[in-house]
């Protein structure tokens, strides 16, 4: 019960590391909130996790749409009275090289995978000021750390989150909220396989998960989930503005 009494706003939670993130900090005592495009699946999220006990509300929210968020945070912080852990999970891939991806693409990925923390941290982070503690996780991506072929609007995006996270950090170390970065590698989630698809479409999918990383196995999306419940917790209370890289040897090669 690392996270008892605590408050979690989740973004990008209906699947993958999101959903397992939030299945995690609610066995480990933490209310969920929980916010996605995907009303279905976040909705079953947190049906799943009451059922096992744990409390979470669904929220649908469009995280690089500024007036949803100006809407939907405060009711969040209406509902729950506080905000511990935000943890700013939401995000797409898209494929492309700069000359050619169009604008569209390139601004839908920028908005949802940067913008999106940046407004989403706006209207949370006073909360976490006034109340002089809190916890912010940005789950960036290896990508943001050694780029990646075919992939320049997610790799500028993932980059930029890097760096946004070690300036939050300082910017916020003063009112004891801490800023860490989540850098995962392959996972096996719905946007793991469609990355699969995209660099080896003639590889069989599993043996190509097994062999992307040095491990030889693919990361779960609860591997992911153990990080960020470490980086929540008091065990890391002296960690801010830290990578914290989660990809099975990936980029040490």
């Amino acid at each position: 019960m690392k996270l008892q009494g605590k408050v979690a706003l989740i973004t990008g939670g209906a699947i993958g590391i999101g959903a397992a993130t939030a299945r995690l900090f609610a066995q480990e005592g933490a209310e969920i909130a929980l916010t996605d495009v995907d009303v279905v699946r976040g909705e079953e999220t947190c049906r799943q996790i009451r059922e096992a006990g744990g409390v979470c509300r669904f929220y649908e929210m469009d995280v690089s749409n500024a007036q949803q968020v100006a809407r939907v945070i405060p009711q969040i912080i209406q509902d729950f009275k506080r905000v511990d852990i935000l943890v700013n999970n939401a995000a797409i891939w898209r494929p492309g090289r700069v000359t050619d991806l169009d604008e569209e693409t390139w601004d839908r990925v920028l908005d949802t995978n940067l913008k999106g923390i940046f407004l989403v941290s706006k209207y949370v982070l006073p909360v976490m000021m006034e109340a002089k503690h809190g916890v912010v996780i940005n789950v960036a991506s290896v990508a943001g750390l050694v780029g990646a072929p075919d992939a320049s609007a997610y790799a500028a995006s993932k980059g930029g989150v890097v760096n946004l996270s070690r300036s939050m950090a300082l910017d916020f170390a003063p009112y004891n909220i801490r800023v860490n970065c989540l850098c995962p590698g392959l996972t096996d989630t719905a946007q793991g396989d469609s990355v699969v698809k995209h660099y080896k479409p003639t590889m069989d999918p599993t043996e190509a998960k097994r062999t992307w990383q040095p491990l030889q196995r693919v990361g779960t999306a609860e591997d992911m989930a153990k990080a960020a419940l470490y980086i929540a917790s008091d065990d890391a209370e002296f960690m801010t503005g830290s990578i914290f890289v989660i990809d099975g040897g990936l980029i040490a090669q």
